[in-house]
Formats: C-alpha cells, sequence, structure tokens
C-alpha cells in the first residue's frame, strides 16, 4: 500500500465541533475575509504529525499511541480565546487555545513525542501550542479583529477519553481525515 499522511490526534466531541460551525458561521465569517474556513466535523488538536508513513510505521505509531493513553487518565477540557501564527497582525491560522485541560494535554503531548522519537520517528521540533484550527489563508492577513473578538468566548468542558492514530488525504477541498484507531485513555478494568 501506498505511503499514508500520518498524525496522532484528540478529537473533538460532536457538541463542541457544532459549536466551532456556528462561531465561524455566524459570528466570523462575514467579518473576516481572506480566510478559508475548516471542516468544523474534522477539527482536532493534532499531537504528532509524522507526515508520510509506510504500513509497517504506522503500526509503530499505534503500538506508541496505545501505550501512551494507557498511561493518561482522562481530564477535562475547554477550549477558548483565540490566537493566530505567527502573530495576530501577519496572520496565516486562526486558532482556538485549550483553557481547562492545556497542562495535561501538554504533558500528554510531551510524552507521546517522546515515545515516538524513541521508536524512532522523526518528528517536527517546533514548540508545543495546544489548538484547534479554525481557519486558513494563503497569505499573511491581519487578524487582531478577530481574535479580539473571541476573547471571551469558551467552549462547554468535556472529559478527553482517547486519544486518535489518524491518516489524512489532501484534496482540492482540504483534507480528509480518517481514523485508524481511537486508543482509550487510563487502564481499563
Amino acid at each position: 500500500m501506498a505511503p499514508r499522511r500520518t498524525f496522532v490526534a484528540l478529537s473533538l466531541p460532536d457538541a463542541i465541533r457544532a459549536a466551532l460551525g456556528e462561531l465561524a458561521t455566524r459570528h466570523l465569517s462575514a467579518s473576516t475575509p481572506g480566510l478559508r474556513w475548516g471542516d468544523t466535523a474534522q477539527a482536532h488538536l493534532t499531537l504528532a504529525f509524522l507526515g508520510d508513513l509506510e504500513d509497517d510505521a504506522v503500526a509503530g505509531v499505534r503500538i506508541c499511541a496505545r501505550r501512551i493513553a494507557r498511561d493518561t487518565e482522562p481530564f477535562a477540557a475547554d477550549l477558548r480565546a483565540a490566537g493566530a501564527f505567527p502573530s495576530a497582525a501577519r496572520a496565516r491560522v486562526l486558532w482556538l487555545g485549550w483553557g481547562v485541560g492545556a497542562a495535561p494535554v501538554s504533558a500528554l503531548q510531551a510524552r507521546l513525542v517522546a515515545a515516538l522519537g524513541a521508536a524512532g520517528f522523526a518528528l517536527e521540533r517546533r514548540r508545543f501550542q495546544p489548538h484547534v484550527t479554525l481557519a486558513r489563508s494563503r497569505g499573511s492577513i491581519d487578524l487582531r479583529a478577530a481574535v479580539a473578538a473571541l476573547e471571551g468566548w469558551r467552549s462547554e468542558p468535556w472529559t478527553v477519553t482517547a486519544i486518535d492514530v489518524m491518516t489524512s488525504r489532501l484534496t482540492p477541498a482540504g483534507a480528509r481525515h480518517t481514523r485508524l484507531e481511537r486508543c482509550w485513555l487510563g487502564r481499563r478494568r
């Protein structure tokens, strides 16, 4: 089989995805021209991006993800406030950050990256910023007003119970993600 574009992520509950969709369509789309809004049905938090992998390597990712998930207890989370990469004044990406759960998700990501690195996988070396991407721009645009408008926004809380090993296929309409395996957090009794 051909290599698969592979990553490990935290999926969002349907209610949170619906809230993101409403946020994009009702509150921001008309006021932020130049942005290409993501498909909120596929919204997630990427923990580790591994690029194109052969099936045997994907099997290794799944083993690492299962082990890290098993050793991590479920934790509370919510999304709140916005930010932009690289900055709000010259943005290419508009995102929502993690509030409750930022510390546990950062610790989970660090353990996962360490396990994948020890297993021989090459990973991006960027500082981890827990976020969910809302929209992208082809060029730099000023999103200071959009970031300010979202300052007080907060999602309903939920409990993170799993990490997912995912594959992604790039299409003209954007990336299409498929879950390969759901790895439940904590030791099942």
